[in-house]
C-alpha cells in the first residue's frame, strides 16, 4: 500500500562564494493520512468550528436562515439543496463524534468500520458544500466553518509534509503539539534567508494539500496536474509541459478549481 499522497522533486540552487552554483535536488512527499490520522483531523475541524462560533463568527447554520428567508442570490431549490447538505453533514458530523469520543481500543469492530465509513460520506458532503459555496464565496468565507476549514488546512500542513533523509523520509514539522510545529513554522519564517528553499517547498506543500482537502487532488496524476500548473504560475519550471499534459492543467483550471481562490486561502491560513 503507497504510504504517500504525492512525492516530488525540488532543486536547491545554492550560490558558491566564487560565484559559482551547486544544484541540489532534495525529495519531498506529502503523507497519506491513515484512519487515526483523519479522525484528528476531523476532531480538530469540529474544535476549530466550535472556537471561532463561541468568538461570535456566524455558523453557517445562521446563514442559512438568512438564505432561507430570501436573502441571497440563490433560487429556492439551490436553498433546499443546501440546508439539506448542512443537516445530512450535521447528523453524519455528531455520529462520527460519538464514536472517537471513546478511546480507539474502547470501540468495537463495527463503531470502526462506521468511522471510515463516516469520514468517507463526510467528505462527500465537504465537497458539494463546497462546491456550493465557491459561487457563493462572499457570503460563507466569514463563516465559523470557513475559518475552521483554514485552521485545519495549516494543521494537514504541519502532519503531512515529509522530507526525504538518507533513505527514509521524516516530517518537515517536528512537535508532538500543533503549536510546537508552528513555533517551528515562525523560525522558519524568521531566518527568511536561511530557510528560502524550505519556506518555497513549504508553499509549494500548502497549495497541494488545500487542493486535497477542497477535493480537488485524489490521484498522483490529479497532484501531479496542479503541481505542474503551481511551478509554472511561481515560474519554477521553464520546460513546457507535453501538448495533453498542457490541455489536461488548462481543463482543470476552466472547472471548478479556481487558482485565486486557494491562493486566497493559503493566505489566510498562517498561524494567528
Amino acid at each position: 500500500m503507497n504510504k504517500w499522497l504525492y512525492e516530488f522533486d525540488a532543486k536547491n540552487i545554492i550560490k558558491k562564494e566564487d560565484g559559482s552554483q551547486d544544484k541540489v535536488i532534495k525529495k519531498f512527499a506529502l503523507l497519506k493520512p491513515n484512519r487515526r490520522l483523519r479522525e484528528d483531523g476531523e476532531l480538530f475541524y469540529a474544535a476549530e468550528t466550535s472556537r471561532f462560533a463561541k468568538a461570535g463568527v456566524l455558523p453557517k447554520a445562521a446563514w442559512g436562515t438568512i438564505l432561507s428567508n430570501g436573502g441571497g442570490s440563490i433560487s429556492e431549490q439551490e436553498r433546499e439543496q443546501y440546508g439539506n447538505l448542512l443537516l445530512k453533514f450535521r447528523d453524519l458530523s455528531f455520529e462520527l463524534q460519538t464514536i472517537l469520543i471513546k478511546g480507539e481500543g474502547e470501540r468495537t469492530e463495527t463503531e470502526k468500520k462506521r468511522s471510515d465509513e463516516l469520514i468517507n460520506d463526510l467528505d462527500d458532503i465537504r465537497r458539494d458544500i463546497q462546491n456550493f459555496e465557491s459561487s457563493q464565496i462572499s457570503i460563507f468565507e466569514n463563516t465559523a466553518e470557513a475559518k475552521a476549514r483554514n485552521r485545519t488546512i495549516l494543521w494537514w500542513v504541519m502532519n503531512l509534509s515529509y522530507e526525504k533523509d538518507g533513505d527514509n523520509y521524516s516530517p518537515i514539522f517536528k512537535g508532538e503539539s500543533l503549536d510546537e510545529k508552528l513555533l517551528q513554522y515562525d523560525n522558519f519564517e524568521d531566518e527568511e534567508t536561511k530557510y528560502e528553499f524550505l519556506l518555497g517547498v513549504i508553499r509549494r506543500i500548502t497549495y497541494l494539500t488545500t487542493l486535497w482537502f477542497l477535493g480537488r487532488a485524489d490521484t498522483s496524476e490529479d497532484f501531479e496536474a496542479f503541481d505542474k500548473s503551481f511551478l509554472r504560475e511561481n515560474k519554477l519550471e521553464t520546460e513546457e509541459p507535453p501538448k495533453e499534459e498542457a490541455k489536461k492543467v488548462e481543463e482543470i483550471k476552466v472547472e471548478e478549481v479556481k487558482i485565486e481562490e486557494t491562493v486566497s486561502i493559503i493566505e489566510e491560513i498562517k498561524p494567528e
